[in-house]
């Protein structure tokens, strides 16, 4: 264990470990995973721990022997790299000193030992004297000593790092998980009612848990994201949303946003009140508090409930985001269910060359779930969007967070509003409307045509198809064209009765603004595109999943900051750690160790100067050649 190779594997592994942690985003919910990845490699991550590396097992073992691998071979050289640093190496002989690279014979008759020893120690150089016996005299010196420290320091550095990472990584929650102790709520339940089991005291020893606070709103604990659920955070204070500050670009991008808290301790009752931003967090007692983000905080919404394949007359609804409204619906009970509203929507929907991001405006998302708990997800936004020139609402649906959304696209009236869209939908289901525009449009047909035609033959096909058309729309069409018509035929046939049905519908417009010219919804240039439209509209309605259709009247916005509250006890030795490997590698790689020697043998006119290096380079020998020269001109 004690092993180079050793330490090194294990170092490996950590280094691909971290590589992991920094490319895949660590401790999201299990759900965006499986969106993000598919269920194939969700299954093989998830069993691997890929996405809480940082606090698998595997890599708090890996941790473990890498700190004990590290930890021994300290032990093991330490003492011998100490006593080499400290050693000046006067025990050596005459023939070794020869046996050097840069060894020099100088001639110096006059000796003057002072001033030799003050020429090295100007050159920064330790200096000790030794004079045996005989009378022989051996000056030592050394310098950059500190090089063979390098290996200590940096050695020390992976252990301290490495115990940073074993506190962080919160072994001993772990530990209880493993021992049954504590356990992941995955229920979404009041946190009044959430068993000690998911709780964490005071005590913990590190955690990194989210806070979720609107304006006025106070918490004492905070939730901790894990796996596929949470765990429950008690802290040792509560905190409160005074104000939230946002500000925003003119595309209605966040520009900045800030939280002004209130926290209260536990122990003492003493309120501070603290303004946080990004990059500005505060810590307090211990718990370090960053501003992460904002979400919706239960925004009011008043909505409007219109069945698109029915005529009848909408219907109110009041409710909240994070809320639930039950509905009765073609006698089945369905739960309308509403999870995010968003202020300002930055999209790029332009189809033109030169594609510019814009604001679009609110949206909100809910799903609508079935009796026996399938929901559909949808998203609807509140403005009209310009496409291909022309205007339209849009409304997406999902039946799986995998999926993306499919949009419904309605179009807009000449005001701008659903308004026009709704009254088209009235008109097409209007029976009699529609069997009234049908005989006024064959009594109006030109003469010799109706001559050929039988009238009664032709309104009865007509009302049929018209029927067909508002029980399923073209699809029903088509698939009635296919059962009934020889296929020679089918092309001609689906031609003449689209034909036909977009004529009716025109119509049906022309004739409601004849009855109500002060309504200006249809005041467009070109009238039957809008039909069109419309008409595609409806059609595609029957594929939306519902024909719920939720228009959002107004709302009133409530906003709530997103906290992120950290206790790591391990953040101060990861930052010493790294402050040790930076000394212990510039200790290795800058810093040079220089040893001298210089024997004045009893009777001898010469000196013997030699020196040594552990790093042989050019530049070494012009620093021994230099010395060379400073000892030689000490005869003169």
């Amino acid at each position: 264990m004690s092993s180079m190779r050793f330490s090194i594997t294990m170092l490996s592994f950590v280094g691909i470990a971290s590589i992991i942690g920094t490319i895949l985003k660590q401790n999201q919910p299990y759900e965006s995973y499986m969106v993000k990845f598919g269920q194939f490699w969700f299954d093989i991550f998830k069993q691997l721990d890929l996405f809480n590396v940082y606090q698998a097992i595997w890599f708090l073992t890996i941790l473990i022997f890498l700190i004990a691998s590290t930890s021994l071979c300290v032990i093991r050289n330490s003492p011998g790299i100490l006593k080499e640093y400290k050693k000046f190496q006067d025990q050596i002989r005459e023939t070794s000193l020869r046996s050097f690279k840069h060894c020099y014979e100088i001639h110096l008759p006059s000796f003057n030992k002072l001033e030799l020893i003050a020429l090295l120690e100007k050159s920064n150089f330790k200096v000790r004297e030794k004079i045996n016996a005989s009378g022989d005299i051996l000056i030592v010196a050394k310098k950059g000593s500190f090089q063979k420290l390098g290996y200590i320091f940096t050695h020390l550095a992976i252990i301290v790092i490495s115990l940073g990472g074993l506190l962080d990584g919160n072994l001993i929650l772990k530990t209880q998980e493993l021992l049954g102790y504590k356990e992941i709520q995955i229920q979404d339940i009041p946190l009044s009612q959430i068993p000690n089991k998911s709780r964490l005291n005071q005590g913990n020893f590190s955690y990194r848990a989210n806070v979720l606070l609107s304006e006025g709103e106070k918490q004492e604990v905070a939730i901790i994201p894990s796996k596929d659920g949470y765990l429950v955070q008690e802290l040792p204070f509560s905190v409160g949303l005074k104000n939230f500050h946002i500000e925003h670009y003119s595309t209605g991008q966040p520009k900045s946003f800030e939280s002004d808290l209130i926290l209260t301790s536990k122990k003492t009752g003493k309120t501070t009140e603290q303004k946080i931003s990004v990059n500005k967090p505060y810590t307090y007692e211990g718990v370090t508090i960053y501003q992460s983000d904002f979400q919706d905080g239960g925004t009011k919404l008043n909505i409007i409930v219109t069945d698109l394949h029915s005529d009848d007359a909408p219907q109110p609804l009041k409710s909240e985001v994070f809320k639930s409204n039950a509905i009765s619906y073609l006698d089945k009970a369905l739960s309308l269910e509403f999870e995010d509203f968003r202020l300002f929507n930055i999209l790029d929907i332009d189809n033109s060359q030169k594609k510019k991001s814009r604001n679009v405006g609110p949206n909100f998302t809910y799903k609508i779930r079935n009796e026996s708990g399938q929901a559909n997800e949808y998203q609807a936004y509140q403005m009209p969007m310009k496409l291909d020139g022309r205007y339209f609402f849009m409304s997406g649906m999902r039946e799986t967070p995998q999926e993306d959304f499919r949009f419904l696209k309605i179009p807009a009236d000449s005001e701008g509003s659903l308004e026009g869209f709704m009254i088209f939908k009235q008109l097409l289901l209007n029976k009699k409307k529609i069997e009234s525009t049908i005989k006024k449009i064959i009594l109006t047909s030109e003469p010799s045509k109706s001559k050929e035609l039988n009238a009664n033959n032709l309104e009865l096909s007509a009302l049929k198809l018209f029927d067909t058309f508002q029980k399923g729309g073209y699809n029903a069409v088509a698939f009635s064209i296919d059962k009934n018509i020889p296929s020679k035929n089918q092309e001609a046939a689906a031609n003449a009765y689209i034909k036909i049905i977009h004529l009716v519908a025109n119509q049906l417009l022309i004739d409601y603004q004849a009855e109500k010219p002060s309504n200006r919804l249809f005041d467009f240039k070109d009238l039957p595109l809008f039909s069109q439209d419309a008409l595609n509209a409806y059609s595609d309605s029957f594929f939306y999943g519902t024909s719920l259709f939720l228009e959002l009247k107004d709302f009133e916005h409530v906003q709530a900051s997103g906290l992120q509250l950290t206790k790591s006890p391990g953040q101060f030795w990861v930052y010493l750690g790294s402050m040790m490997l930076v000394i212990g590698i510039f200790c290795m790689i800058y810093i040079q160790e220089v040893r001298l020697w210089v024997l004045k043998k009893k009777g001898r006119k010469n000196i013997l100067l030699s020196i040594t290096t552990n790093r042989h380079h050019l530049a070494f020998d012009k620093f021994a050649a230099d010395i060379k020269s400073k000892i030689n001109l000490l005869k003169t």
